[in-house]
């Protein structure tokens, strides 16, 4: 890609910016620049003091937002088509997030279409979004991709020959890690997960230098990776078990600025015991070219994520791109303008001659418009026959919708004040805290509440079944099955919630 490119990265405790320039010969770095939040007294803080840094002019701008304000869901589909996907993907994840779908933008990758479609859906508020793109544009920058930070690093890893066909990316921040799981050179999974809080930068200010192989890593930063590591080995067997595939990453990747710590790749390496590597990409990429006075700046564990997401471009169909519907990008480059002038002639000649034919024929089209005026009517009582008064029945269908998309958060069979979250949160009310109980699988529907999970004994079963009883919102409550695991330490059960009428 020609030109001028700013990618920024952003993450909850840092933001990066780095400005590459594309040619014949591959990328030239031009400039780049990071900052910690914590630094300076937010966001917006934050971006200031990047502007001052590093030059936001570019051709192109490319962003991401941080990993935790995403919520992802892997979802199997009957069809093949993308844009069946596309089409159904947000009535798809509807039962499986708290709010309506119509105030989320939505997103997917392909994992496998071997079959179905396995697919990995990301979805983020559309009020976040907003609030974003707002704070992006007060400084000028207006990006043509909205990206999760990390998965440009993972893009870039596809594009080099030697790196195993299965992997995981950690991109360490100093409060918040974001995995990214890779199966087969396809995004397979994303979680982020809290990581060591506050004690990372004083650990990586305090640690000895890299040359000293002697140095112990200190206990409290060993106990932030154990419990970070317990965390990644649990979702990878949770998503196993849930998707029926097998997850078994030959490689660990790290970048971010817990990387700096020098005992990660070694911590990394003794907790899963698989080999870690540090992430590169200047090193790793013989078409990226950086100028003496700038690599004298440049720290690969900072950088390297802005730098990717420059590098990805602003092809579509690569990673996520939540700059959709009314946030879609409004292109105004010279290219179009130029078209548009030279194309002038030719819709005024164009214009002309529908004067002329409109003219000639306006008999002809209003008595069309009236027969489709009366097919809309016909279309309407036949979808709506309760409707009696008919004045504007498109105007009319249009509220239809809209009420029905507002009712869409209610479930009937339980008066219009009830909720999903209002379900949710009685049952979580009624179901101790103490009890070693995991949910597997939660159906709502207008009958009934099926719920799947796994525990510790027979006897928490019936315990749960007997804190559900009271509630208000059920009728019967009944233990649909109970049995063994094939490891025969826990129970699988299933239990079936008549919803009151």
């Amino acid at each position: 890609m020609a030109g001028k490119i700013l990618g920024i990265d952003i993450q909850t405790d840092s933001i990066a910016a780095v400005q590459v320039e594309g040619g014949l010969r591959g990328y030239h770095v031009t400039g780049c620049a990071s900052v910690m939040v914590g630094d300076v007294d937010g966001l917006d803080e934050a971006f200031k003091t990047l502007s001052e840094q590093v030059d936001f002019k570019a051709d192109t701008y490319i962003s991401t937002i941080p990993g935790e304000q995403v919520s992802y869901r892997n979802l199997q589909m009957p069809f093949r088509s993308t844009k069946k996907i596309r089409q159904t993907i947000a009535y798809e994840i509807e039962t499986m997030v708290p709010f309506p779908v119509e105030n989320l933008v939505v997103d997917f990758t392909l994992i496998d279409q071997s079959g179905q479609s396995d697919i990995l859906t990301a979805s983020v508020r559309r009020e976040y979004i907003s609030e974003y793109l707002a704070l992006l544009q007060n400084y000028g920058v207006d990006p043509d991709i909205l990206d999760i930070s990390g998965v440009p690093v993972v893009l870039w890893l596809f594009r080099q020959a030697e790196i195993p066909d299965d992997g995981i990316l950690f991109q360490i921040g100093q409060k918040r890690t974001t995995m990214v799981l890779y199966i087969k050179r396809h995004i397979s999974l994303i979680r982020s997960f809290p990581f060591c809080d506050d004690l990372m930068p004083e650990a990586i200010s305090n640690s000895p230098t890299y040359s000293n192989a002697q140095s112990q890593a200190a206990e409290p930063i060993v106990s932030c990776f154990e419990s970070l590591c317990t965390n990644v080995q649990n979702t990878l067997h949770a998503f196993e078990y849930q998707n029926d595939i097998e997850a078994k990453p030959e490689k660990i990747f790290v970048t971010g600025t817990g990387n700096l710590y020098p005992h990660t790749v070694g911590l990394l390496e003794r907790f899963f015991d698989i080999p870690v590597e540090e992430i590169n990409v200047v090193g790793g990429d013989p078409s990226i070219h950086i100028d003496e006075n700038i690599a004298q700046s440049w720290n690969p564990a900072t950088m390297d994520s802005a730098l990717a997401l420059a590098l990805r471009g602003n092809k579509q169909g690569l990673g996520f791109n939540f700059r959709k519907d009314e946030f879609e990008i409004k292109r105004k480059d010279a290219k179009l303008k130029r078209d548009i002038r030279r194309a002038a002639v030719f819709l005024i000649v164009i214009l002309s001659l529908l004067i002329t034919y409109f003219g000639m024929d306006y008999y002809f089209l209003k008595e069309r418009y009236r027969l489709l005026d009366k097919q809309i009517t016909d279309t309407f009582r036949q979808t709506l026959p309760d409707v009696r008064r008919i004045v504007d029945p498109v105007q009319q269908m249009r509220i239809k919708i809209t009420q029905i998309k507002k009712s869409a958060f209610f479930l009937p069979g339980i008066g219009g004040d009830h909720k999903v979250v209002d379900l949710l949160r009685d049952i979580s009310l009624k179901v101790p805290e103490s009890l070693d109980v995991r949910v597997m699988r939660m159906v709502v529907d207008p009958e009934a509440v099926n719920i799947k999970g796994e525990t510790d004994t027979f006897n928490t079963v019936d315990i749960i079944k007997k804190g559900l009883e009271p509630s208000e919102y059920f009728s019967a409550v009944t233990i649909s099955s109970a049995n063994l695991d094939r490891s025969r330490k826990r129970v699988q059960f299933e239990i079936k919630l008549k919803r009151a009428k």
